[in-house]
């Protein structure tokens, strides 16, 4: 009888206030978006850093080429997070200098990645296709 009258009134029961409750989380959790690199559209950006340079791909060398500086870092921090990142959106580590460099995968794209310091900097940089 308390469902018909919900259904005739407009109540909610409380299985529908929870189910409503846990799918708008899911939702929430599914509009966070890793960002990219604009460099590169389909490689995840570490901490929206912005490449100093860039050098596109050409038909002689077809990998891109960028370098990032992130500032006030140090490399093992850079290479572990990074590698975290890249990790989280499905690429794969499939060759490792641990906090020289790393090579990742993922479809069609490959990544080599290497890590530098410059000063109190970590130089960061990319050739990827």
């Amino acid at each position: 009888m308390g469902k018909l009258l919900s259904r005739v009134f407009g109540t909610k029961n409380d299985n529908q206030d929870s189910n409503q409750d846990s799918n708008h989380g899911k939702k929430d959790s599914a509009k966070i978006k890793i960002p990219y690199t604009k460099e590169f559209p389909y490689l995840p950006s570490y901490h929206w850093v912005q490449a100093f340079e860039f050098t596109p791909a050409t038909s002689e060398e077809p990998l891109a080429k960028a370098k990032y500086l992130v500032h006030k870092s140090k490399d093992t921090v850079v290479y572990e997070a990074y590698k975290a990142i890249l990790v989280e959106d499905g690429w794969t580590i499939i060759e490792e200098t641990k906090v020289i460099n790393f090579v990742a995968q993922k479809d069609n794209h490959i990544a080599n990645i290497s890590f530098s310091i410059s000063e109190e900097n970590v130089l960061l940089t990319i050739l990827a296709n």
